[in-house]
């Protein structure tokens, strides 16, 4: 298992009080599932699926500023001092 920084933006960091965790795993979905474990009551509606165990489809999982949709998704293997970053999709014009 390798330690790696989550790093959290605007709905993920305001919800959690957060803007940085660490964690250990050998998988994005390793990472993600531990941090809904310690975080789910505090994310909530529209962050999270309807039973609270995965992430939206719509938030953004950016592995060292990559989209993990374009890798191997959560299947995708980490390596030490990797970044993940997770944000709430903005758009805006």
């Amino acid at each position: 298992m390798v330690k790696i920084e989550l790093n959290l933006f605007n709905l993920f960091a305001l919800r959690t009080k957060k803007d940085k965790l660490e964690y250990e795993g050998n998988t994005v979905g390793d990472i993600i599932k531990q941090f809904i474990t310690d975080y789910k009551e505090d994310l909530g509606e529209g962050v999270l699926t309807k039973n609270k165990k995965k992430l939206n489809p719509q938030m953004l999982v950016l592995l060292n500023g990559r989209n993990v949709t374009y890798l191997e998704n959560y299947k995708t293997k980490l390596k030490a001092g990797d970044k993940l970053y997770l944000s709430f999709p903005i758009a805006g014009g």
